[in-house]
């Protein structure tokens, strides 16, 4: 079961629908999942002062996802896109996937950007 996570907001709804399609596709590639209900236990050492909305491993295989909803914080996925052998996850719904893109092509994010439709599907954009 997923606990209600920490940065529940106006978009409760839309949120739930993706954190549960970004769980059950890790689940089903054979990641072990941390996910966040505000518990620092989330948290990688090397993200001090953020926390990722999942945290998935699968042997030496480690990636840490930000499900954006509507707005982008460039600062938290910097930080969390430079952190040695971790591979980082930006999931957001279609309306606004080529906006994430976007932006994180102009700032050179190495990061993995994912769009999410309602029906638990996740489409790789970058």
């Amino acid at each position: 079961m997923i606990k209600r996570p920490l940065n529940y907001s106006k978009n409760e709804e839309k949120y739930s629908i993706m954190l549960k399609t970004v769980v059950e596709h890790l689940r089903d590639q054979g990641y072990d999942l941390k996910v966040n209900n505000g518990k620092k236990k989330l948290r990688p050492r090397m993200l001090k002062g953020f926390l990722p909305d999942v945290h998935a491993l699968n042997g030496s295989d480690e990636i840490v996802v930000e499900i954006s909803t509507d707005n982008s914080d460039i600062r938290k996925w910097r930080r969390f896109a430079y952190t040695d052998g971790i591979r980082f996850w930006i999931v957001a719904p279609y309306p606004i996937a080529d906006s994430v893109k976007t932006c994180v092509e102009t700032f050179s994010i190495p990061a993995e950007v994912y769009a999410c439709n309602g029906t638990m599907e996740l489409k790789r954009v970058l």
